[in-house]
């Protein structure tokens, strides 16, 4: 897509282009293994094609469209998050609780 106000390409978005990488490690691994006639091989194909579309063809390979952090993510203490890998939810709302 282009930009409304400059006109200029703008690039993917990571997701995107982890997308692409996907679908062609996919019909990559399909084609090593003599699988191109099924249907996996088919919709591989499929997916390839929409999200190489979505990206264009003028597409550096490289840029990639960043989003801003406007806030630090939040860290949870260790022992809460082992609490959480337990089932421990007595630990988890006393957490929620204190704060």
């Amino acid at each position: 897509t282009k930009c409304p106000i400059c006109r200029a390409r703008i690039p993917p978005s990571r997701e995107l282009v982890s997308t692409l990488l996907s679908c062609r490690a996919n019909k990559k691994r399909l084609e090593d293994n003599n699988e191109t006639s099924s249907e996996d091989y088919d919709r591989v194909c499929l997916a390839l094609e929409m999200t190489e579309k979505r990206i264009g063809a003028d597409w550096d390979g490289v840029t990639v469209l960043e989003k801003k952090q406007s806030r630090l993510a939040a860290t949870l203490p260790n022992y809460l998050v082992t609490a959480m890998g337990k089932g421990d939810i007595r630990s988890v709302l006393k957490w929620i609780d204190a704060n």
